[in-house]
């Protein structure tokens, strides 16, 4: 993102970031980085250990998980996939979502240190004598698949407190599936209950696909879901003899990127409801782009949240061909508009060879907050491929010795979705960086802000520091806010509050300075850094 219209430089007390050039007019010696969590040693935290449990189907958008700040519980839905792979592969027909040959049900977990997982007994559901800790999908009820959930900060029924979207399959759904998405509503984010009036999408009342997260925005007071289009792996191709159709419930994708056909991949869609029952058309918000991705790249999802008065994004990037997974970035300031923070470097990795989450990660929660400690990112793995393990059954029948790279296909035991956890600095997703060797200069656009101090969120490496210079929109120094009178930031802070000669406050404007004409009182203002071997994630405005 290049220049900001000035309007969008009223800045406020919101804290300004650098996922993209919005406020920056010069640099010199500085680079963008791109900070990744890291992964914790105790990992997994929650995988398949009951006896009721088959595939914990920890990827987009199996599972969600909140914190609760005033008991410190930390509470995760995760979902429960049984497939019926012998009925699949004999070819009598469905798919994998149909009600002949899976089941899809939501279990609960809760952790009061958020690491250590326990799955209690929940009075729902009894399997072959024993209490389980499903909470949502039955025999009765029918299957639940990818749920998509929220908390509404504006619902004042407390039994309506949290809001979802999933897939569901009812019982009579047949032989080939049918399933539709529902709402849904809970109390607690535990216990919910299905609407009995299903989503309306659009003018034409279309219907919805699987993968929807959910968000609020705090300024129009709107529901946002960020899912797919229920017709994009629908666009018509020109070939004169028709690719083979879907096998085992698996789309088929054209991978010609500069074509109609091209069409035919997973992308980001946005809609917004004012009532959580009617939404607007699903809106195309990112596609792969082919000056940077591959043929075969496409979108899982994303999921959204907010940092300050901006927005980011954990997008799901699945490599077809591969059958991998792996997590980007992304970024907006009004929720609408989204770009790729770095397009095609991941920020979140599978592991290694050999580990729990070898081949695919996902994050599909916000992160998680705890006041004084690391920002908590919970991610979901699999030591499996994407859907080799249903696929493949159906596909080795011309050759099994291709499929040898995959074990998931001959031998359901090595299908496994997990959970886990990394961390990494508060806000602390980007930083504009300089050097031990040469100092770096960091200038903003001039910013409107009655703000009298200045806090950063910063680091220093030894030997390195960090000064602020406050100018008018003339690059004048403030009268007591120069470079020269500056005290050096030398350490590592969240939220440093810098000062000048033992003084934090920055005059509001220089001597003589136009104020902007429609915030009386209040003036354009410059900040200038000067950096070495300093890190500088952000920076706010704010009142003492």
């Amino acid at each position: 993102m290049g220049r900001l219209d000035p309007t969008d430089l009223v800045i406020g007390a919101a804290p300004q970031f650098f996922f993209d050039n919005g406020v920056l007019h010069t640099v010199r010696n500085v680079r963008r980085t791109l900070h990744a969590p890291r992964k914790a040693a105790a990992n997994p935290l929650i995988q398949a250990d009951q006896p009721w449990e088959h595939v914990t189907y920890f990827t987009f958008n199996g599972w969600q998980l909140w914190r609760d700040p005033a008991a410190g519980r930390t509470h995760c839905l995760y979902e429960d996939w049984f497939l019926d792979r012998d009925t699949l592969v004999s070819g009598r027909g469905g798919t994998i979502h149909a009600w002949a040959n899976a089941r899809m049900r939501y279990c609960y977990a809760y952790a009061d240190d958020g690491q250590t997982f326990v799955k209690p007994p929940m009075g729902l559901l009894r399997e072959r004598g024993r209490d389980t800790n499903v909470v949502f999908g039955s025999e009765q009820t029918g299957s639940a698949h990818c749920l998509g959930m929220l908390r509404d900060p504006w619902e004042t029924d407390q039994a309506r407190r949290f809001k979802s979207l999933y897939f569901h399959v009812p019982p009579d759904a047949g032989e080939v599936g049918g399933g539709l998405v529902r709402g849904g509503v809970s109390p607690d984010g535990i216990h919910w209950t299905p609407q009995d009036e299903p989503p309306v999408v659009g003018a034409e009342r279309g219907r919805l696909d699987d993968v929807a997260m959910l968000a609020a925005d705090p300024e129009s007071r709107v529901y946002l879901a960020f899912t797919r289009h229920p017709y994009m792996v629908a666009a018509p191709t020109d070939l004169r003899t028709p690719p083979p159709g879907p096998t085992g419930g698996v789309p088929t994708y054209d991978q010609i990127v500069d074509s109609p056909r091209g069409r035919n991949r997973r992308r980001i869609f946005r809609m917004e409801s004012s009532d959580f029952r009617h939404w607007s058309r699903p809106t195309l918000i990112l596609a792969p782009d082919p000056d940077v991705d591959n043929l075969d790249t496409a979108f899982y999802g994303m999921t959204p949240f907010r940092v300050g008065a901006q927005w980011l994004g954990f997008l799901g990037v699945f490599d077809m061909v591969a059958n991998t997974m792996h997590v980007e970035l992304t970024h907006s300031r009004d929720g609408r508009a989204w770009r790729r923070v770095a397009p095609g470097r991941p920020w979140l990795q599978p592991g290694p060879p050999g580990s729990w989450d070898q081949y695919m990660v996902n994050v599909t929660s916000a992160p998680v907050r705890v006041p004084g400690q690391d920002l908590r990112v919970y991610f979901g793995g699999a030591r499996n491929h994407h859907d080799w393990w249903f696929a493949g059954p159906v596909e080795n029948r011309g050759d099994p010795s291709r499929w040898d790279h995959a074990p998931e296909v001959a031998d359901m035991a090595q299908v496994g979705y997990a959970l886990g956890l990394a961390r990494m600095r508060p806000d602390g997703f980007v930083s504009l960086d300089a050097s031990l060797e040469r100092e770096g200069l960091i200038v903003t656009e001039p910013l409107v802000s009655d703000g009298q101090q200045l806090r950063v969120n910063a680091r220093c490496r030894p030997g390195g520091y960090l000064r602020v210079e406050v100018t008018d929109a003339n690059d004048r120094p403030l009268p007591g806010a120069s470079a020269a009178a500056c005290d050096p930031f030398s350490g590592d802070a969240l939220a440093h509050t810098v000062t000048w000669q033992g003084n934090p406050t920055i005059p509001r404007a220089y001597q003589g300075a136009q104020p902007d004409p429609w915030i009386p009182g209040a003036a354009h203002r410059r900040l200038r850094f000067t950096l070495r071997a300093a890190e500088l994630y952000s920076f706010q405005f704010h009142h003492p």
